[in-house]
């Protein structure tokens, strides 16, 4: 931190605006495959763009200390997304009550995803920590943001979490298609089932699953369709509390029991000889005496910087979908978040120094929904108002520029758990639907009517 000003990463911020105008001025491409669809979305471009910039060394655009630099942004830029997801979850939970046992029931199916993939991660593939990132969830924008917050995207769990993201774009949309073309000629399984079982919080995903559905089931269509647009918003309401509360703490479990004490033990003894080897002594003295106050000014400047580049990416957005929203018609909604982030961070420093140590994540989270519920508080419909013009997809751009920024001193590891990543994907994929289809069925099954 001594000797470098308050903007010495100015560089990097600049850069990252730079790859979100690109992506968002690139847009949606949407491919078509037969009667497979998928989008790339310009958060990928994003990724793709700043990884390629790190890897073309004659340009000399980005440097080591630019990558390291970014590295902790992710985690910053992503509390807008966090606060955003938190502020769906409040006007929604009417839809909970109201949703019937299998719709709520089946959510539990999206664990498996866990069971499914991390045995054949862990013990045939030998994976490291990356499977965590890969297996714990299908990997869409809510996992990216939880990741980068518990782990940092640059961290293996980062690196598997990112692999299937990429995954998950360009095979996710194909490979569901194809599931559930082969569950649907499955005589014990109702398409009601199949239907619920089609949320797995991707809307091309769930209406590639949902197409052959239909096709088999053409009277049932709108009910059929009720079903996986309610599961779709169950999903997006509960995925958030799942993943911290549940899914990741029991994928943790879960690899500590597959690899053995012996394994988990050479791990963390080989990563503190890493960092060690690594950082030089006088580097850690320094970094030991940081301030509090000087990690408040680096999230609050990173804060802003990113909030200003949402705004940019809402807008381009918008202008792409015949919808302009200038930056100043989304700045409340925008202050919003921030402020919810502010508090959320403060809340987490304070407890922090009472040995309640949860995620920032969590207090977000928590803030967003309670404050999101209308009629709790006068302030809720003002509140939601603002952020009706605020878009979900546009607040991933900065998140995924800064994460190709940083991500390219990590490529090596990443070509080297490519293709593993990619069958680790395919599979908790697969144990989202299977799972959720089972349990929804089972349900549908002994409550009757169908």
């Amino acid at each position: 931190m001594e000797g470098k000003g308050l903007f010495y990463d100015f560089k990097v911020h600049l850069i990252c605006i730079i790859l979100v105008v690109i992506a968002e001025l690139i847009g949606i491409i949407s491919i078509s495959l037969g009667p497979i669809k998928f989008s790339l979305l310009p958060m990928l471009h994003a990724l793709v763009i700043g990884i390629l910039l790190t890897q073309i060394r004659f340009l000399k655009i980005l440097n080591q200390e630019d990558m390291e630099t970014a590295s902790p942004y992710i985690g910053i830029c992503v509390m807008y997304l966090i606060a955003y997801m938190g502020s769906t979850i409040g006007p929604n939970l009417s839809l909970v009550a109201s949703a019937g046992p299998a719709l709520i029931l089946q959510e539990l199916g999206n664990l498996g995803t866990i069971f499914f993939s991390m045995p054949i991660a862990v013990l045939i593939f030998k994976m490291d920590r990356t499977c965590i990132g890969s297996a714990f969830s299908t990997s869409r924008e809510g996992s990216l943001a939880i990741v980068a917050d518990l782990y940092g995207l640059d961290s293996p769990e980062g690196r598997g979490v990112m692999g299937s993201y990429i995954t998950g774009t360009l095979l996710g949309t194909i490979f569901n298609g194809i599931l559930a073309s082969l569950l649907v000629n499955v005589s014990w399984f109702l398409p009601e089932a199949l239907a619920a079982a089609c949320g797995t919080g991707s809307a091309s995903m769930m209406s590639a699953a949902l197409g052959p559905i239909l096709e088999a089931f053409p009277e049932k269509a709108d009910s059929l369709t009720a079903f996986a647009a309610t599961s779709q918003v169950l999903t997006s309401i509960d995925g958030m509390y799942m993943s911290l509360f549940i899914a990741i703490p029991l994928t943790e479990w879960l690899y500590k029991k597959l690899k053995g004490k012996k394994a988990i033990e050479e791990e963390k003894q080989a990563k503190i000889k890493e960092e060690t080897k690594q950082i030089p002594q006088d580097v850690v003295v320094e970094e030991a005496t940081i301030t509090t106050k000087d990690e408040w000014i680096t999230r609050i400047k990173v804060l802003i910087f990113s909030g200003v580049f949402c705004l940019i990416a809402n807008w381009l957005n918008s202008i792409k979908s015949g919808n302009s929203v200038t930056p100043f018609e989304a700045l409340p909604g925008m202050l919003w978040l921030f402020a919810i982030i502010i508090v959320g961070n403060i809340l987490k420093d304070f407890l922090d120094k009472y040995k309640i140590n949860l995620p920032t994540i969590v207090y977000i989270t928590l803030l967003a929904t309670i404050l999101s519920i209308p009629n709790l508080w006068p302030g809720a419909k003002i509140m939601n108002a603002s952020l009706e013009k605020i878009s979900l997809l546009p607040l991933c751009t900065p998140i995924l520029a800064y994460a190709g920024i940083a991500t390219g001193k990590d490529m090596a590891a990443f070509k080297e758990q490519g293709f593993k990543i990619i069958i680790v994907t395919l599979c908790a994929l697969a144990g989202t639907y299977i799972g959720s289809a089972v349990i929804a069925n089972v349900v549908l099954k002994i409550t009757g009517g169908y």
